[in-house]
């Protein structure tokens, strides 16, 4: 139940969690809105958007469609997910062909010593997660197509600033 605030005053969403209401495309059409605004008053002048989900940062809402994609995706655990990211980025050329995979954070658990019971917690996280940040991308991608839609795409500088990758949320 997000505390919502725009133009500092609250602001109650259209619906509930029940209803179907979630934050990211109900960002993406307030952004559209107030975008097709700003053109209508004046086409010629740029526009400044600073527009920033809540994703990937706890709590991990996102409907159950998209975390159930990725079923299964994470089962062998995070060791072998990393090594396999690893040797897909050196055959993608993002990292160098000698670069050697460092040992995982001190503090993130071998995924083999741990038990049955948290490598399914553990695998289920990593699903949402996953369909958490494809739910994310979507709806960024809507926004991109909206400004395509209105003319506006080839004029706009887009920046994607992320920070420091997956959170600790499991411990």
């Amino acid at each position: 139940y997000a505390e919502l605030v725009r133009d500092n005053t609250q602001d109650e969403p259209e619906k509930t969690p029940e209803e179907g209401y979630h934050l990211t495309p109900d960002l993406v059409e307030k952004a559209k809105a107030m975008i097709a605004d700003a053109k209508q008053v004046a086409p010629k002048k740029p526009f400044f958007m600073y527009f920033c989900t809540g994703a990937q940062h706890a709590p991990h809402h996102v409907p159950k469609e998209w975390a159930d994609k990725y079923k299964g995706q994470f089962d062998d655990g995070w060791d072998a997910y990393r090594a396999k990211v690893f040797a897909r980025q050196k055959e993608l050329g993002i990292v160098p062909r000698n670069a050697e995979l460092s040992r995982h954070g001190p503090d993130v658990q071998d995924w083999g010593k741990l038990s049955d019971d948290e490598r399914r917690l553990y695998a289920r996280m990593m699903e949402v997660f996953a369909g958490f940040l494809e739910h994310t991308d979507h709806y960024n991608g809507e926004l991109i197509g909206f400004l395509k839609e209105i003319g506006e795409y080839e004029n706009t500088l887009i920046m994607l600033i992320s920070d420091n990758g997956a959170s600790a949320e499991g411990g």
